[in-house]
């Protein structure tokens, strides 16, 4: 009964996972966002940059950047891709103040769903709107 309810909404996800199992690295960082979002260029740079990618950068084949850039990248990806779900699994690893910052930015902008996995309690309070917890096996809506 609960799967029909949900197939009425057709849903749009986008994922972020630690793998990067969604980043190709034989493309430059900007071409693997640009492929799967519907973004002009100035919003993908501008996102880019606000998580700490340069446009030098945007410029590169993914092989040739660190494991924090390719993170940054991924989550950007995933931010990008015109969902209306998102699902985050400890975004906030591997990233500065300044980019933990266009992030909670961003997820208080963002129209869509959130689904939101992270150790960082100040963060969730500061970047979404309710919070749901996992209590004793049940789903249980914070105060």
């Amino acid at each position: 009964m609960l799967r029909t309810k949900f197939a009425l909404f057709p849903t749009s996800k986008g994922w972020f996972a630690q793998d990067l199992i969604n980043l190709d690295e034989e493309k430059t960082a900007f071409e693997n966002i640009s492929c799967t979002s519907l973004q002009d260029k100035m919003t993908i740079l501008n996102l880019l940059g606000m998580l700490g990618l340069s446009y030098d950068k945007a410029q590169q084949k993914v092989a040739n950047l660190s494991g924090g850039e390719r993170v940054r990248l991924s989550l950007a990806k995933v931010l990008l891709a015109d969902a209306n779900l998102l699902i985050l699994d400890e975004p906030t690893n591997f990233l500065d103040m300044a980019a933990i910052e266009a992030l909670e930015t961003f997820l208080k902008e963002y129209e869509g769903s959130v689904l939101l996995v992270s150790h960082d309690q100040q963060f969730v309070e500061t970047s979404v709107h309710s919070q749901w917890e996992i209590v004793q096996a049940c789903l249980v809506k914070k105060s």
